[in-house]
């Protein structure tokens, strides 16, 4: 039996990014997206259930461009291996050990890391009173540098950087951003213990689900009119 916080496999990981590429317009357009959303989903304080995150990770840009699954299996995998990322990440940011990150190389063989950025300055949005807190403390927001460095590259009222990013630049930009996250994480460290009490992500299991059972996403519906639905949008 898999272990529910098992990193996920190079195939696995190419599996998710199959499902995450059928979305048309999305926020969370792949796997190096979806690595940097669920990192900073890990590093809140504040839970963020299933039933919120997956509608960005769902939604394109029309209700047509959505994600929508072939039948219950599908939609069952792309649960198991989303859930079991986030367990993944969780777990290894719990051991005070740096979450290293899935980037994307382009055809030129380099890792622009702008995507991952992206996916973890989106996940900030779902709780935005949360991150303020670290965004207006000059002492613990210094992992913030490197991530909204990249996820502005080209921005021009945004980016932080006149001239172009070098290949040197964006390597530190990279390993600032794994290094950051951790960094965030241990930051958050006054909010994790007043939440102590509350269930945490890492909490999460994933048994097979009937289809009148509810929906392990949250929702509160039942699986075949939520996740287990093969036209869900």
């Amino acid at each position: 039996m898999t272990n529910l916080d098992e990193p996920l496999s190079d195939s696995e990981l190419d599996r998710l990014d199959s499902f995450l590429s059928h979305v048309a317009g999305g926020d969370i357009p792949n796997v190096e997206a979806f690595d940097g959303f669920i990192t900073a989903l890990a590093v809140c304080p504040e839970v963020v259930r299933p039933s919120e995150f997956l509608t960005v990770l769902l939604s394109g840009a029309s209700e047509d461009d959505d994600l929508a699954f072939d039948g219950k299996d599908e939609a069952e995998e792309f649960m198991g291996l989303v859930m079991r990322h986030w367990n993944a990440v969780n777990a290894t940011l719990a051991r005070d050990e740096p979450h290293m990150g899935v980037f994307l190389e382009n055809e030129a063989g380099v890792s622009l890391c702008n995507d991952w950025a992206k996916g973890f300055q989106r996940a900030t949005q779902l709780r935005p009173a949360v991150w303020a807190k670290i965004l207006d403390d000059e002492a613990r927001g210094g992992g913030l540098i490197p991530i909204f460095a990249l996820a502005y590259e080209h921005d021009p009222e945004m980016r932080p950087y006149k001239e172009p990013i070098t290949a040197e630049r964006r390597d530190d930009l990279r390993v600032g951003m794994i290094a950051g996250a951790l960094q965030l994480y241990r930051a958050f460290a006054p909010e994790r213990r007043a939440s102590a009490g509350k269930p945490g992500p890492r909490a999460t299991r994933l048994p097979k689900v009937g289809r009148n059972e509810p929906c392990p996403c949250g929702s509160g519906k039942k699986f075949k009119k939520c996740c287990g639905d093969a036209t869900l949008h």
